[in-house]
């Protein structure tokens, strides 16, 4: 008799440790989840913010109790592409973690691998470390 893997999939948050702090970016539907992250939001840049280990901590447990797993993901390289500041990059940007210009690219790490690729297709490059 067939097995059935009838687990529903939870879905993955990236939490991207960079420079100075923990960032994700994700739409809730939730609007009481909302609430209890909106400490944690960045408005300005759509994103989420944690400055120390244990609000990052804080922030996983509630994300996990919710139904959603969330990932540290400590080396960005296989998230950063780049593409040309004269391209537009608008719905990169909206699914981008962060974003700064280098010459005459704009270099964007994405909140996750799907946007990689999408930004490949896009015409962006994936970015050599």
């Amino acid at each position: 008799m067939p097995s059935f893997d009838i687990t529903k999939k939870r879905p993955i948050i990236n939490i991207f440790k960079l420079r100075d702090g923990y960032y994700f970016k994700h739409f809730f539907d939730d609007p009481d989840l909302f609430r209890q992250l909106e400490p944690f939001y960045e408005k300005q840049r759509y994103r989420f913010k944690m400055a120390t280990v244990g609000e990052r901590n804080k922030v996983m447990k509630l994300l996990d109790k919710k139904g959603y797993d969330p990932t540290i993901i400590e080396d960005p390289g296989s998230y950063t592409v780049e593409i040309s500041k004269y391209t537009k990059y608008g719905e990169l940007l909206k699914n981008s973690v962060e974003s700064y210009p280098l010459r005459d690219k704009m270099v964007l790490i994405m909140k996750d691998l799907a946007w990689v690729e999408q930004a490949v297709e896009l015409g962006a490059v994936r970015r050599s470390v």
